[in-house]
């Protein structure tokens, strides 16, 4: 089961407010992906939150990769050097998220984002909100969406952020992205046109998903103001 939860702005369809919070259920290890996106500075209490098991609908158009199968846009396994290993150091498969979203955006014709250090801060420091707070949201313990990026000194225009979990050691960077694709809104996020950087970090996180341990990957997309 994957839980899919956002928050959006869009200029093409009217935002709403906020409406809640997901309790994640007591249960064996299962994977989750939470996406949200924020248009700009001055949308960012505009963003709409949904929450939806697998069916969740996001405004994603064939400009955002609506127009192909998820799998079109998955770099092959050799693509992306550590991108299969789930044991690979930490460093590795971040450059491997970091590959596997500009083979995505390359199959759609999108310019490749560069991987930037105050972006990969700000997925750290998002990670780590989630781990402490044991919330899996991108406003963990009630902070602000873009709190993040603001510490991590990423002057932006635009932002948005893709959120993943699940169990410490067995999941690769091609699991993770692979999870993203196949959800349309964070397909969406990673393949929009309007994103220069990204940032990508895993995160160990105790007792988030059961009583196990978890690792909670952030992707964070934006351009600098």
């Amino acid at each position: 089961m994957t839980l899919v939860r956002g928050r959006f702005t869009s200029l093409r369809h009217p935002a709403s407010p906020d409406e809640g919070r997901v309790a994640l259920p007591h249960r064996p290890y299962r994977s989750l992906v939470h996406i949200a996106a924020a248009a700009t500075p001055a949308r960012n209490g505009l963003a709409a939150l949904f929450a939806a098991l697998l069916t969740a609908l996001v405004l994603a158009g064939s400009a955002d990769g609506g127009g192909s199968a998820w799998n079109a846009y998955l770099a092959p396994a050799s693509a992306c050097p550590s991108a299969a290993s789930p044991g690979a150091p930490a460093a590795a498969q971040i450059r491997a998220v970091t590959c596997l979203v500009n083979w995505a955006r390359a199959q759609d014709g999108r310019s490749r984002l560069a991987q930037s250090a105050r972006l990969t801060r700000a997925a750290a420091i998002k990670g780590r909100g989630v781990a402490n707070c044991m919330q899996f949201s991108h406003t963990p313990c009630g902070g602000e969406f873009t709190e993040s990026v603001r510490r991590a000194g990423y002057r932006y225009s635009s932002v948005a952020e893709n959120l993943y979990a699940g169990p410490w050691g067995q999941v690769s960077a091609r699991d993770v992205v692979s999870a993203w694709l196949k959800s349309s809104g964070h397909r969406a996020n990673i393949l929009r046109p309007g994103y220069q950087h990204v940032g990508a970090a895993p995160v160990r996180a105790k007792g988030l998903l059961g009583n196990g341990v978890s690792v909670v990957w952030t992707a964070t997309f934006a351009s600098p103001r």
